[in-house]
């Protein structure tokens, strides 16, 4: 619908919003019969950015619903900046949402205001609405092509246009401040907190530009050639809160999307993460740590104006809880076999690492594959090995006594997963064979699961299935032991006294004596990042749950145990903005944690720690270390990032920090 002209790069970066925004709406995640008026065709998008689109709607649907609310029979104003071809206007129009004196302006560039109003010209619904009138000849919306930072010339043409600086306005400026200057931006927030007597400003823009996932974030628009101009000023949520505020606003709350995500109603996110199939867990909450959602405010119109899902309730850790470190770790340079995440790696018996799995870089293309590979652990050289097996992701590996190696589960797709356990077999060439297991009675197929190896009283080897999810089951709780002497498994009833709740995506590992299972964390079926921690024990058949103190949320890590008394967590997600997840020390004595912080990340070679795998290699030479393999994820429309490093903590040194 477009006219055909040469889009700056931000101009461009509003076609793929706005074509974003119409995908999210064609899959039901919120009611919108405008936005799809403004686009052409509309493109499918992944879920992960339907997603995406929807919470960012969310927000501005329940700060309009405030608005409207505390404004609906007094003269008012909305000024959306940089207002790209929005909908809301005709969305609250047409809905009868929008108080009956309110009058909405929307400023852009004159290119793209050109465009959006021969749209609406175009099209009798909208014109309709757009041609309304408050009283005689007052149009209640108005089209302003200006260029926001000069905010002389942006001032004289909204007065032009019947703008009145006396009358409650609420301004907008949604994803826009990022993309100009900080001596812009910072010029056009003093301009609305000294130009408008009483005023909120809300803004939607991205945080937290130094972790990994911020680093892909801001070198993708870089690409593009709209790098974020004012996000190294402001990079987190408390700076942004102390922009507003020293520059002309009585108040301000700053939250970030994570934050918000949390707020919702319950019903209303059994809703919305029921709409598509979806498997991408960590980068959605990463994704939500990189944005926030400020609305500050000005004059006594505006007391009292804010929703309480805007109200900040984060703080930093948990009670009880502390950060140390950093702690150093090498990267180690590694060749493209290893590039891959959502895949598994175990310590074989000759001391080498298989890896396999995962959706990786795959002779150019990004694909599931299976392609295990056997990697040198001190000279981190790689091998493949050759082996048929279909494509999987976030499956179970371990390597059985004897030298085989145990796969269970994965999936090929959020809606089918890989139904047999299947067994790699060495031969003496160094390739592996993989065989359909014969166990008997196989638990139900699953992904995002864990298994543990274990031994009886008796010596006899065994292995605990926990957890995991189903294109059916949001999570599971179910407990399964495989008896490799009668080459079965059996399932663990339910119904003690403690029994954990369902969850995917944690982490487990053998107590010292490897008579039980220590699981940690996990992603609930509501979608909430666990602390809890639980022991399975195999010769009692139960669970009892373990209090940790200062322990926080994660999911998507990997853990193990490298004293007889001490866990180590690796990574994961915690959906809290300004905390990634690093390592975290848990003493199974003093049932006490310590969060140990990564060190700072290279632009140039960013490393995320969720994705990952990571085994623990032990020399007896008290060297022991922990090499965290593969790694990264689809980073919402900010493209696939692939770990390209091999990164190696010390054990020893890790514990020094706690010291």
């Amino acid at each position: 619908m477009t006219k055909k002209h040469k889009h700056s790069p931000v101009q461009r970066t509003n076609d793929s919003s706005i074509v974003s925004k119409c995908s999210m709406a064609s899959k039901r995640y919120v009611t919108d019969h405008f936005t799809p008026l403004f686009v052409a065709k509309c493109s499918r998008r992944s879920p992960l950015i339907n997603r995406g689109y929807y919470v960012r709607a969310k927000c501005m649907s329940q700060l309009f619903e405030a608005f409207c609310a505390a404004f609906s029979n007094e003269t008012c104003q909305v000024l959306s900046l940089g207002a790209g071809y929005d909908a809301n206007y005709f969305r609250l129009k047409a809905a009868g949402a929008l108080p009956v004196k309110c009058r909405y302006f929307e400023v852009d560039l004159p290119l793209v205001v050109a465009n959006k109003r021969g749209i609406i010209e175009s099209c009798t619904d909208l014109r309709s609405l757009a041609n309304a009138v408050i009283s005689g000849s007052l149009s209640q919306y108005r089209l302003l092509g200006q260029d926001i930072r000069d905010v002389e010339r942006l001032e004289s043409g909204l007065r032009a246009a019947g703008l009145d600086f006396r009358v409650p306005t609420l301004v907008i400026a949604e994803c826009v401040l990022s993309y100009l200057d900080t001596k812009h931006s910072d010029g056009l927030v003093e301009w609305t907190s000294g130009a408008f007597q009483d005023v909120a400003l809300a803004v939607y823009e991205q945080v937290e530009p130094n972790d990994a996932f911020g680093i892909v974030m801001t070198g993708h628009f870089e690409s593009l050639g709209s790098p974020l101009k004012s996000l190294r000023e402001y990079p987190n949520v408390e700076s942004l809160r102390d922009r507003y505020l020293s520059r002309g606003y009585e108040s301000c709350d700053c939250v970030s999307v994570a934050e918000y995500l949390r707020t919702l109603d319950a019903q209303e996110a059994v809703r919305f993460q029921g709409l598509e199939p979806f498997d991408e867990f960590e980068e959605w909450l990463e994704k939500c740590a990189h944005y926030a959602f400020a609305v500050s405010r000005k004059g006594a119109a505006f007391e009292g104006f804010l929703p309480t899902a805007f109200t900040r309730r984060d703080v930093a850790g948990t009670p009880g809880s502390s950060t140390l470190g950093p702690v150093d770790w090498t990267l180690h340079g590694v060749d493209s076999s290893l590039r891959r995440f959502g895949h598994a790696s175990a310590v074989t018996t000759d001391g080498k690492v298989i890896t396999a799995g995962g959706f990786a870089e795959n002779s150019g293309k990004h694909s599931r594959v299976f392609e295990p590979v056997l990697t040198d652990p001190t000279t981190f050289q790689s091998e493949p090995i050759s082996t048929c097996l279909e494509g999987r992701q976030h499956f179970a590996m371990l390597c059985l006594d004897g030298g085989c190696v145990l796969v269970n589960g994965g999936r090929t797709s959020p809606l089918r997963s890989c139904d047999t356990d299947v067994v790699l077999i060495p031969s003496r060439d160094g390739s592996y064979a993989a065989e359909r297991s014969q166990f008997a009675d196989t638990p139900p197929a699953r992904w995002r699961h864990t298994l543990t190896k274990l031994r009886s009283a008796e010596g006899r080897e065994r292995v605990v299935l926990f957890g995991g999810r189903t294109p059916c089951d949001a999570a599971l709780s179910d407990t399964y032991i495989l008896d490799m002497g009668e080459r079965s498994w059996s399932r663990v009833p339910e119904g003690g006294a403690v029994w954990p709740e369902p969850r995917h995506s944690h982490a487990a590992v053998a107590a010292d004596d490897q008579s039980s299972v220590v699981v940690t964390c996990g992603l609930s079926s509501r979608e909430k990042p666990l602390n809890c921690v639980y022991r399975f024990d195999i010769a009692t058949i139960s669970w009892e749950e373990i209090c940790v103190d200062g322990l926080l949320p994660r999911f998507g890590h990997t853990a193990h145990l490298v004293h007889p008394t001490t866990m180590v967590l690796v990574g994961g997600v915690s959906g809290r903005s300004g905390e990634p997840c690093g390592l975290a020390t848990i003493d199974l004595v003093s049932r006490v944690c310590r969060e140990v912080s990564l060190p700072g990340q290279d632009p140039e070679r960013p490393f995320m720690t969720f994705g990952h795998s990571s085994v623990l290699i032990d020399d007896s030479n008290d060297n022991a270390k922990i090499l965290v393999i593969g790694g990264g994820g689809n980073c919402f429309s900010f493209g696939t990032h692939f770990n390209r490093h091999v990164a190696a903590i010390e054990v020893r040194r890790l514990l020094e920090c706690e010291a």
